[in-house]
């Protein structure tokens, strides 16, 4: 396996991330939205990660308000946040090894910590 390296890994990154997401009954009710929308999800998840990884500056605009919105419908509880960071890390793990990688988990868990502290007012188990 390789580390992550380019624009298109990421994208296959992200893809089969979410092909396993729309798997899972505790997670696939928040990710429904018309197709439109699931494309721009898509880009702008792609366009994420790829500024993190390669400070490319093609993500714009903050991730904030998506998951707050995300909270308020669906609910975000510690059990979701742990399971979609069990669902990335074992596709990150499926399909790269190297610092990248280890980047892309490292800073998933980070921004999961964060986004589940805020949501649930609780210290995060994570």
């Amino acid at each position: 396996m390789q580390d992550i390296k380019t624009r298109t890994d990421i994208e296959i990154l992200v893809k089969t991330f979410y092909e396993n997401v729309h798997q899972d009954p505790l997670l696939t009710t928040i990710f429904e939205m018309p197709e439109d929308d699931w494309n721009k999800h898509l880009i702008r998840a792609v366009n994420f990660w790829e500024n993190w990884l390669f400070q490319t500056s093609s993500y714009t605009g903050g991730m904030m308000w998506t998951h707050a919105e995300a909270n308020h419908k669906h609910g975000l509880t510690t059990e979701r946040f742990e399971h979609w960071l069990s669902h990335w890390f074992g596709t990150v793990d499926s399909l790269f090894t190297g610092e990248n990688a280890t980047f892309v988990k490292n800073k998933a868990l980070e921004i999961g910590q964060i986004l589940d502290s805020k949501f649930n007012h609780v210290p995060s188990k994570l």
